[in-house]
């Protein structure tokens, strides 16, 4: 029945026009989610096929093959290093990749995808898909996998930020910390709010530690931050989001004079020569896993196997450098 189902029996029994049913097979903005959700459900039910995924139904050589990459900042260096990993072994398989900016949104970067059939979607960290863009990955048979965020409900790979926060928490308290700030960034990521909860309530449970937390707009403000804060004596530790937050401190701390012990998080590659201590979560692990599992989920869907979930959580860890 699909073969001979069109749009514009989707749009008769939707009661929308064939110009509404077109936008949201495309995922095209301006379009009610309700109205996006019934589209969806009443081209599922008739068994529609897009023309581009009538295309699909024949197993492709993975040399045709493209992954998309979804990155919300271009000035990551943990990203960076993650796709240098991902590309490498997506290569070795014969997967293209090809990068998008969600910047502004994941809007227009889905309808890119959709319209050129890309294989399957990787997202990094923050922001998730919003509902409406998994359903119509979902209905073009699109596979995501999300990485460095977790999502129950949805494939993922992540490092557990809440054990490596622990990490992080521990390193601090062997140093004989008891006032510790915890500085991070105003968008509050997901991975932010793990490690700051799992490192406060470390400390509660040792007890006897001050433990505050401020979010700075922007890297470049850290140092100057920094070196404000170290002006408090009593002032001993601080965690930050990121080594590359950290990199601020080093600097502050240098120019201040001061022994104020430092974590950072992530291990990314100039890390071990600003001798910083840090919690790892290897580039490498992460970036090969994910590319194994988003194959898997091809292959899955090549297979025509029902679709499962794939989530993996990887163990930090402590990389003491005597900061």
């Amino acid at each position: 029945m699909g073969d001979n189902i069109t749009i514009k029996d989707i749009a008769a029994k939707a009661g929308v026009g064939i110009g509404t049913v077109s936008r949201v097979l495309n995922n095209s903005p301006n379009v009610k989610d309700s109205t996006r959700s019934e589209v969806l459900r009443i081209a599922k039910e008739l068994n529609y096929v897009p023309n581009g995924a009538a295309r699909m139904l024949v197993r492709q050589s993975h040399s045709s093959a493209t992954v998309g990459l979804l990155l919300p900042v271009v000035e990551n260096q943990f990203f960076f290093e993650l796709i240098k990993y991902i590309h490498s072994c997506l290569k070795e398989q014969q997967f293209n990749i090809m990068i998008f900016s969600t910047d502004h949104g994941h809007d227009s970067v889905v309808h890119h995808i959709v319209e050129q059939r890309l294989t399957a979607v990787l997202t990094l960290g923050d922001p998730p898909l919003t509902a409406s863009e998994q359903e119509i990955l979902n209905f073009h048979k699109i596979p995501f996998l999300y990485v460095d965020y977790h999502d129950a409900e949805s494939s993922f790979i992540t490092y557990d930020s809440v054990k490596g926060s622990v990490l992080a928490a521990d390193y601090l308290i062997s140093r004989q910390c008891k006032k510790i700030m915890m500085i991070g960034l105003t968008d509050r990521s997901q991975q932010q709010l793990d490690r700051f909860d799992g490192f406060r309530k470390r400390a509660e449970e040792v007890g006897g530690i001050q433990v505050s937390e401020l979010c700075i707009n922007s890297e470049e403000e850290c140092c100057d931050i920094s070196l404000s804060l170290m002006n408090d004596k009593s002032l001993d530790g601080i965690f930050y989001f990121s080594d590359t937050l950290a990199y601020g401190g080093i600097q502050a701390r240098m120019e201040c004079g001061r022994k104020v012990s430092i974590i950072g998080y992530d291990d990314i590659f100039p890390s071990k020569y600003m001798k910083l201590s840090t919690v790892k979560q290897s580039s490498e692990i992460l970036g090969t896993r994910a590319a194994e599992m988003v194959i898997e989920m091809v292959r899955q869907r090549e297979d025509g196997e029902e679709k499962k979930l794939l989530q993996a959580i990887l163990e930090p860890q402590l990389i003491d450098r005597d900061s």
